[in-house]
């Protein structure tokens, strides 16, 4: 008994002593407390430098976009032009049609500038590239242009804008003859070359796929009128010939232009037969004539001939349109004229005639022949509202009868 109390007073001492050493004191928890503070505090640190360093990099971002948004805004225009028609001719049922097209213009260095007009293909069909093409500007008389480009065949389809021009549907020579709208792809050069101060020269050359043989009718069947059908629609060449085409026009105190355009190429797959194709056309605005100050002329007459084919074999056509501008003052303070600055009535009257050779009539030629009266009113020169009736004849022409059409079209 003595032993085991001996022992029991030994053993206390030391179990108390270990139990104690598993308790942390008070200083060892607030070191604890200090080192998870400073921990948090390292973690709070580095997320706010993450978050300011993030901040930064999102206001680089901002700026840049600015800066893009501020030189797209210098450097490229984005505008539209169209047209909404009604025609009511004696031979079909009357119907609306339109034109409307998206345009782009831009400038990304002194020397270089794009240019792209897209018809949206309403109502017929689907959208396509009227022009699409980049400029390299080097000199005055000599610069470079590629893409889809407009064919320099004829100022008509040049000048085809439907808020431009005065009438309604292009005369039948720039439809069944030359195949406005005209667009190819291909290379090309242009420049303008001062003669003296009121005489200048321009001219326009290009390298491109050229017409093929859509337009050849199959046994039994006349040949789609004139060679509209025979544009590449910007597809690959059908053969391994390039077409050439060119226009040069003189002017003269810009108010007389002349022009002379030549097509050459080949334009069926394994065959040298060649489309051969010239234009000429004038256009007159006198100025400071007391009578004539308010009227311009404009003329046209494009031929195609075609080697190897009997259908068609050649075409041509020209046209004659004479324009009288005027407004009477007294309509100033009308609705018509309150709040325009020069708004214009015009009186308008054009005279065509087409043909072509075929093997296809009985007679071996078909010919169309008309006349066109319109009016129109531009209370802005960029908003026009036209009406017009045509004379059709003949065979050959783009409408087979008489009829009344009118529209609005608009450019901005």
């Amino acid at each position: 008994m003595a032993v085991l109390t001996l022992l029991l007073c030994m053993l206390i001492p030391s179990l108390l002593l270990a139990q104690t050493s598993h308790v942390p004191s008070r200083s060892d928890k607030d070191n604890t407390v200090e080192q998870l503070k400073h921990q948090l505090h390292q973690i709070e640190e580095q997320h706010r430098k993450e978050l300011a360093d993030l901040k930064e990099r999102l206001g680089v971002v901002e700026q840049r976009q600015s800066s893009l948004s501020d030189e797209l805004a210098q450097n490229i225009r984005v505008g539209a032009y169209g047209a909404v028609i009604f025609e009511s001719l004696q031979d079909r049922r009357s119907t609306h049609d339109g034109n409307f097209e998206v345009l782009i213009s831009g400038q990304f260095h002194d020397r270089i500038r794009v240019y792209t007009e897209i018809d949206l293909g309403l109502p017929h069909g689907t959208a396509e590239a009227e022009q699409a093409y980049v400029d390299l500007l080097l000199t005055q008389p000599f610069n470079v242009r590629a893409g889809v480009l407009l064919i320099p065949f004829g100022k008509f389809n040049l000048d085809h804008f439907d808020p431009r021009r005065d009438l309604i549907r292009p005369p039948s020579v720039a439809r069944l003859v030359t195949p406005t709208t005209w667009s190819d792809l291909g290379f090309g050069a242009f420049g303008l070359i001062p003669i003296s101060d009121n005489i200048k020269a321009t001219y326009e050359v290009q390298v491109i796929n050229g017409l093929t043989d859509k337009f050849l009718a199959t046994p039994g069947h006349l040949p789609d009128p004139g060679l509209q059908s025979a544009r590449s629609g910007l597809h690959t060449d059908n053969n391994g010939d390039k077409a050439v085409v060119g226009r040069g026009t003189m002017k003269f105190y810009d108010q007389y232009e002349i022009g002379f355009s030549g097509y050459r190429g080949a334009y069926k797959p394994g065959s040298a037969d060649m489309i051969t194709g010239m234009a000429f056309d004038a256009e007159f605005k006198p100025r400071n004539i007391k009578i004539w100050d308010h009227f311009q002329l404009r003329s046209e007459f494009a031929r195609f001939d075609l080697q190897g084919s009997t259908t068609p074999s050649s075409l041509w056509g020209y046209y004659i349109q004479l324009t009288y501008r005027f407004w009477p003052s007294a309509l100033n303070s009308t609705i018509l004229g309150r709040h325009f600055n020069n708004p214009t009535f015009a009186l308008v009257g054009l005279y065509g005639r087409t043909k072509m050779n075929t093997a296809a009539s009985p007679t071996g030629s078909l010919n169309g022949e008309q006349m066109i009266v319109g009016f129109n009113y531009r209370p802005v020169e960029d908003y026009v509202f036209k009406m017009e009736y045509q004379f059709n004849n003949g065979q050959f022409n783009q409408f087979p009868s008489d009829g009344f059409l009118t529209s609005i079209a608009w450019i901005f």
